[in-house]
């Protein structure tokens, strides 16, 4: 029987965004611009479409009359980036801003990969 590309979302949620963390990683280790820009392409794409499969998946299962408020619980990420940003600031004037770059991708990245093999609800998402 074959499997729909919808009953492995939690799969292609947990790839997209790890494949967006050593993107990332191999971005700041890039020495040229056309490689770099490439990167940047394929991380854009990543990051757009791990981003509207997320918020498929929670449209979907939420209840209707919660839909909303869990969308803005959502997009409440935003503070997220802010503590991104007053963490790497201080790294990039420590480490340089490439190694930053990639350190915070490296943790985000292992923060997937402890995602996948230690709560198997994530992947079993439909």
């Amino acid at each position: 029987m074959l499997r729909s590309a919808a009953g492995e979302r939690g799969i292609m949620m947990l790839a997209g965004v790890t494949l967006y963390g050593v993107l990332v990683v191999l971005f700041s280790a890039s020495p040229w611009f056309s490689l770099s820009m490439v990167l940047m392409a394929i991380i854009g794409l990543c990051h757009v479409s791990s981003h509207a499969l997320v918020q498929t998946v929670i449209q979907s299962y939420s209840p209707p009359e919660f839909r909303g408020r869990a969308i803005a619980i959502f997009h409440m990420n935003q503070i997220l980036l802010l503590l991104g940003g007053l963490v790497i600031g201080p790294l990039s004037a420590v480490m340089g801003a490439p190694w930053a770059a990639a350190a915070l991708s490296i943790a985000g990245t292992l923060c997937m990969v402890a995602l996948y093999i230690f709560d198997p609800r994530a992947r079993e998402i439909r």
